[in-house]
C-alpha cells in the first residue's frame, strides 16, 4: 500500500511540473488502444529527472486565477545584454513568431541533451490563450514546427518558412532537429516522424497556462504510445522564452522513500511559494541562447538539462556538444516567479575543470532602474551607452564583437527599410485583410519631391525625376554605418532635391516642342483637379486644398511604416524591442544619420544610439513588460517610442537627466495603449501606430532637450510603475487577442485555423 501511495504521489509531482493546475490531458491516436500521459502502477514509478528544483503549483483558482502575469521587478538588477534586448528575427511576431521558433529550438535541444530524440515517435503540440486566439495571422504554426525542426531564427530564410510549413502538412511528415549535424559532411542526426497537423497541433482558444498568456505545451511520445518528456514554454515578449524545466517519465529504480522525499519537497515548494506556479520557470528569461551552457553565467538562471541514467547520450553529445553541469547552488533572489528557495546552476569549465557561480559574470555597473542608473552614470563619469558598454564587455564580448554586432543590428534594420521601399507598387501585404502597401510610393514621392501643397510647381522632367528617386534609392541601400561618404552629402542631396520641387518652373522655351509639353502638362494638370466638396455660394467659403510640407516627419514615417511592412510579410527584422514596433527605433536612428550625423560620426551615434536605448529596454523589460499579451501595445509601441527617444536625445549630446526626460515623456503618453490587431494581423493599426510613434518619439525628445530637467515632476521610474499597474488593469480582451477594439468594430472576417 505504501508503494501505491508513493507511486501516486510521484506522478503528482510529474503534473505539477508542467505548471498548471489541470493535469495532463489522456487523449488517443488512432491505432492505439489506450494512451496515457503516466501510466498506472508501472513497476518502475516515475519521477522528473531533468530537474532539480522542488516544484509547486496553483491549487486554486480556474483559468483567469492561473494566467497571471510573472514579475521581474523583484531581481537582483535589471542588466540584460543588449543583444538579447535586440535581436535579429523574421515578422511578425517577437512573441507569436520569433519566441515560439526559438521555443522549439529549446525543447528538441533538450531532447537531445537527454538522450530521448532517438526515441520520439510522435509529438503533441498545443497553444494557449493570445498564441490561439491570433490564429495563423502571426504565422505561430510554421514558427513553431520550423522550430522544432532547428531552424535558427536568426539566418533561415524567410521565403523558406512558409514553403517548409506547406511542405509539413502535404506530407504529414517533421523532421525534429533537422537542422543537427551528423557525422558525414552535410548529413543530418535529427529524427523524422510522423505529424498530422490537423490533429498533433492543438488551439486552445478558451484556456490559458499558469504565468503567461502566451504558453505553449510540447509532448513527445515513443512508439507505444508512452509519454517520453513534456515542457511547457511561454513567449514573454520581445523573442524572450520562459524554459521550464523539462519532466520525463523515463523509468528508474527509485524508491518508495526517494518519491515520497520529491513530494514533500514539492510541498514544501509551493509553501514557500504561496501557491505561486513552478519555480523553475524563471529559465531563459534574461538571454536567448538555445543551449544554456552557452549562455553567461549571470544570465541563467535554474537547472541544467540532467540526462536520464539508462540514456545514451554519447551520440547527442556530438550532435550538440551541450555542456555539462555539475552542481546547484541557492539563489537568494525572489519574486513572483522565482522563491527563496530556488536554485541557480553552477557552471563547469569543460578544459580547466574549474567551477563557477553564476555571480562570478556579475555586470560591472548593474543598476534596478532609472534612479540608480542615472546614479551609477554620475558616479563613474559615463554616458549611458558608455555604462552598458562596459557591461557588455562583462557579458564576455571583446571590443570589436559589441561594434560588429550593434552595426550588424543597424545593417539588419537598414535593409529592411530598403526592402519595403523597393517593392513593387500596388502590391497588398499578406493575409486577408488585403492590406495595401504604402511605403514603396510614399518614398518615391517623398524623394521626387512630390508632395502636393499650395506652393508646388509642375515638376521637371520624367527623366529627372527618375534620376533623383535612384539616386535616392542607392543612398538608401547602402548602411550608413559603413560608407564613406562626404560631410553634408545627404542633406546636400535632399535640399537639391525640394528646391528643385518648389522652385518656379523655368519660362517655356520658343521651341514648339517646349511649348506643345508645357501646354499638355497645364491640360493634364487642370484635368487632374480635385472636386471642392461644399457650397461656393455659402458665407463660409470652402478652404482650397493645400498641404504643410513637414519633410523629418514625411521621412520618420516612410522609414517606420517600411520596416513594419517588411516584417508583416514574414521578412528579416530586428526585435526592437519587440517586432510589432520594430518600425520605430530603425526609422528614427535612420533619419538621424541621414539629416543630422555629420559623415565623421555616423558610427559613433549608430553606438551610442542603440545602446542607450538598450538601457531604457530593459528598465521596462525589468519594472514593466515587453509584451502585449501582457500590457497590450503600450507594451511594444510605448516602450519602442520611449527607447527611441532616449537615443535620439543621447545622440544630441543630452545629458542622463534630460536622456530621462525623453523618455519618461515617450511612454506617458502611451500609457493605456491597447493591443486590437484587426484579423489577428500585424498589420492594422500597427504598421501606423509605428509610425506615429517615430514622430512621438523624436517630438518627446526635442521637448526634453527643450526643457529643464529639474522641474521634471514625473521620474521615469514613475511612469514604468504606472505602466506595470496599467497593464495588470486592463482587460484580456486588449491585449494582443484580437477580440474587442478595433480587431471586432472593423467588419473583416477574423482568420481562424483549421481544426
Amino acid at each position: 500500500m505504501a508503494s501505491i501511495t508513493a507511486q501516486r504521489m510521484g506522478r503528482q509531482v510529474l503534473r505539477g511540473a508542467v505548471g498548471t493546475a489541470n493535469s495532463i490531458p489522456r487523449f488517443r491516436y488512432p491505432g492505439r488502444p489506450r494512451l496515457s500521459a503516466i501510466p498506472a502502477l508501472s513497476p518502475h514509478p516515475r519521477r522528473r529527472l531533468l530537474t532539480t528544483t522542488a516544484t509547486s503549483f496553483n491549487n486554486g483558482g480556474g483559468e483567469d486565477d492561473a494566467g497571471g502575469t510573472y514579475s521581474e521587478a523583484d531581481r537582483e538588477h535589471a542588466v540584460i545584454s543588449t543583444f538579447d534586448l535586440f535581436s535579429i528575427g523574421i515578422g511578425p511576431s517577437s512573441s507569436h513568431t520569433v519566441g515560439p521558433m526559438r521555443a522549439g529550438n529549446i525543447f528538441v535541444a533538450d531532447l537531445a541533451e537527454a538522450g530521448l530524440l532517438d526515441k520520439v515517435h510522435k509529438i503533441r503540440v498545443t497553444i494557449y490563450g493570445s498564441l490561439a486566439l491570433t490564429g495563423e495571422g502571426h504565422m505561430t504554426p510554421s514558427a513553431l514546427l520550423l522550430g522544432l525542426e532547428s531552424a535558427d531564427v536568426e539566418t533561415v530564410d524567410t521565403a523558406y518558412v512558409p514553403r517548409r510549413f506547406d511542405e509539413i502538412k502535404a506530407t504529414g511528415k517533421l523532421h525534429l532537429g533537422r537542422g543537427f549535424k551528423g557525422e558525414e559532411e552535410g548529413s543530418s542526426r535529427g529524427r523524422e516522424i510522423e505529424f498530422d497537423y490537423k490533429k498533433d497541433f492543438v488551439w486552445e482558444w478558451s484556456k490559458k497556462l499558469p504565468l503567461h498568456s502566451n504558453g505553449m505545451r510540447l509532448m513527445v511520445f515513443d512508439e507505444n504510445g508512452d509519454m517520453l518528456a513534456t515542457n511547457d514554454m511561454f513567449s514573454v515578449g520581445g523573442g524572450f522564452v520562459v524554459n521550464g524545466a523539462m519532466s520525463t517519465a523515463a523509468s528508474s529504480s527509485s524508491s518508495s522513500s526517494s518519491l515520497l522525499s520529491s513530494a514533500e519537497a514539492a510541498g514544501q515548494g509551493a509553501a514557500a511559494t504561496g501557491g505561486n506556479h513552478p519555480v523553475d520557470l524563471a529559465e531563459n528569461l534574461f538571454y536567448k541562447e538555445i543551449k544554456r551552457s552557452d549562455a553567461a553565467g549571470d544570465r541563467r538562471t535554474g537547472t541544467e538539462v540532467i540526462a536520464p541514467p539508462e540514456a545514451e547520450v554519447a551520440n547527442d553529445k556530438k550532435m550538440l556538444d551541450a555542456g555539462s553541469s555539475s552542481s546547484t547552488t541557492t539563489s537568494g533572489e525572489s519574486s513572483a516567479l522565482v522563491s527563496a528557495g530556488s536554485t541557480a546552476a553552477t557552471t563547469t569549465d569543460s578544459e580547466t575543470g574549474s567551477s563557477s557561480s553564476p555571480d562570478s559574470q556579475q555586470p560591472k555597473y548593474p543598476f534596478r532602474d532609472a534612479a540608480t542608473l542615472l546614479a551609477m552614470c554620475k558616479k563613474h563619469n559615463l554616458t549611458i551607452a558608455q555604462l552598458v558598454y562596459e557591461n557588455e564587455k562583462s557579458h564576455g564580448y571583446t571590443d570589436e564583437e559589441i561594434h560588429d554586432k550593434l552595426f550588424r543590428i543597424w545593417e539588419v534594420m537598414d535593409n529592411s527599410i530598403l526592402e519595403a521601399v523597393q517593392a513593387p507598387l500596388n502590391t497588398t501585404l499578406p493575409g486577408s485583410l488585403k492590406l495595401h502597401r504604402r511605403a514603396p510610393a510614399l518614398y518615391r514621392r517623398l524623394t521626387r519631391g512630390l508632395y502636393p501643397s499650395h506652393t508646388d510647381r509642375i515638376p521637371g522632367s520624367a527623366a529627372e525625376d527618375t534620376a533623383a528617386a535612384a539616386a535616392a534609392t542607392a543612398r538608401l541601400s547602402e548602411p550608413s554605418s559603413s560608407s564613406q561618404k562626404s560631410e553634408g552629402e545627404v542633406s546636400e542631396t535632399a535640399v537639391t532635391t525640394r528646391t528643385r520641387s518648389s522652385s518656379p518652373a523655368p519660362a517655356p522655351s520658343s521651341s514648339p516642342v517646349s511649348s506643345t509639353r508645357s501646354r499638355a502638362l497645364a491640360a493634364a494638370t487642370k484635368r487632374n483637379l480635385p472636386m471642392i466638396h461644399g457650397s461656393l455660394t455659402h458665407p463660409i467659403l470652402p478652404s482650397p486644398r493645400r498641404r504643410t510640407s513637414f519633410p523629418a516627419m514625411d521621412y520618420l514615417t516612410v522609414y517606420a511604416i517600411a520596416v513594419n511592412e517588411t516584417n508583416a510579410c514574414g521578412g528579416r527584422v530586428v526585435t526592437a524591442p519587440t517586432n510589432g514596433a520594430a518600425g520605430i527605433i530603425p526609422s528614427v536612428l535612420k533619419y538621424t544619420l541621414e539629416f543630422i550625423s555629420d559623415a565623421d560620426d555616423t558610427d559613433r551615434d549608430i553606438v551610442t544610439f542603440l545602446l542607450t536605448a538598450a538601457a531604457i529596454g530593459m528598465i521596462f523589460k525589468r519594472g514593466a513588460t515587453i509584451s502585449a499579451a501582457e500590457g497590450g501595445c503600450m507594451a511594444e509601441v510605448g516602450v519602442a517610442c520611449s527607447m527611441a527617444a532616449a537615443g535620439f536625445a543621447a545622440v544630441h549630446g543630452a545629458g542622463v537627466e534630460t536622456i530621462e526626460m525623453a523618455a519618461e515623456i515617450g511612454i506617458e503618453h502611451n500609457l493605456g495603449l491597447s493591443c486590437d490587431p484587426i484579423a489577428s494581423l500585424v498589420q492594422a493599426p500597427c504598421i501606423e501606430r509605428n509610425a506615429l510613434g517615430s514622430v512621438k518619439a523624436v517630438s518627446s525628445a526635442n521637448l526634453a532637450l527643450s526643457s529643464n530637467p529639474q522641474t521634471m515632476k514625473v521620474r521615469l521610474d514613475d511612469a514604468v510603475r504606472a505602466m506595470r499597474l496599467t497593464a495588470i488593469g486592463m482587460r484580456s480582451e486588449f491585449k494582443e487577442t484580437s477580440l474587442s477594439g478595433l480587431a471586432t468594430s472593423v467588419p473583416i472576417p477574423v482568420s481562424v485555423p483549421d481544426c
